[in-house]
């Protein structure tokens, strides 16, 4: 469902880290987190998910290691 970039936002927004970290970290553009984090909204939204739900699965997955 998520582009492999997309799922590495997910799990750096799980892991407590703002755009602007994830920025930098990834080495991209502020907007371009932006435009990620809409997408993957618009996704989840496509398939009849909730976005907290996903980040709640990925902070879970981020807790266990």
């Amino acid at each position: 469902m998520f582009t492999k970039r997309e799922k590495q936002i997910l799990l750096l927004i799980a892991k407590g880290f703002t755009s602007k970290a994830i920025a930098n970290s990834l080495f991209i553009s502020l907007e371009t987190v932006k435009k990620h984090r809409k997408n993957m909204i618009q996704k989840a939204t496509e398939k009849g998910l909730e976005f907290d739900s996903l980040l709640r699965l990925a902070i879970q997955f981020v807790e266990k290691g």
